[in-house]
């Protein structure tokens, strides 16, 4: 119970970071295009394809380089098991992905920086090295892993041999910012 309050504490920080950029104007001007009456944008490697979440602002406008570092400060240090692996041009070359489906861009730039923090959030406790007494609590320590260390088990299931079989000599293992898992996790969508 005491790490949910953590994490709520840790998404509101860093929703206070976000809201404290000012600005309204997004710094890359979109190509627009009216398609059946709908305006869909493309704001190049950002926001890339032509989309209606395209044409509001991106992650990159409300989320500084400054921001990131201030969030996961200590994820380079020497306790960390994944010195360097994390940093903000990855995050928003990754999130690049997904804005154009609406991650960060969808609802308003308020809605847009609650559903970062609210990410960076779990992501941040689901990587941390920190523990109770770390210097900053443990959500400081955010973005310290990136696999899952020393797994005591290979999370391939018997039950889903025939539907999810695991691929012989390959790993099941927790890995990157999201961890999924077991073999079934793994499988294409039907």
């Amino acid at each position: 119970m005491k790490l949910k309050w953590q994490l709520v504490l840790f998404a509101t920080a860093i929703l206070s970071v976000l809201v404290i950029v000012h600005g309204d104007e997004s710094s890359v001007k979109p190509l627009v295009k009216i398609v059946k009456g709908k305006k869909l944008c493309d704001k190049g490697w950002e926001c890339k394809g032509w989309s209606e979440y395209c044409c509001n602002q991106t992650i990159s406008d409300y989320f500084q380089t400054y921001q990131f570092e201030n969030l996961f400060a200590k994820r380079n240090t020497p306790v960390a098991h994944a010195v360097g692996f994390w940093d903000y041009h990855s995050f928003i070359t990754a999130a690049a992905l997904y804005q154009p489906h609406g991650f960060g861009t969808s609802a308003g730039k308020l809605m847009g920086q609650k559903e970062v923090a609210a990410f960076l959030g779990h992501v941040g406790s689901k990587t941390s090295c920190g523990y109770g007494v770390a210097t900053g609590g443990p959500l400081a320590w955010g973005l310290c892993y990136n696999k899952e260390m020393s797994p005591n088990q290979i999370y391939c299931d018997d039950d889903f041999k025939y539907t999810y079989p695991c691929t012989p000599g390959v790993s099941y293992h927790g890995r990157g910012a999201l961890p999924l898992y077991w073999c079934v996790y793994r499988s294409p969508s039907p």
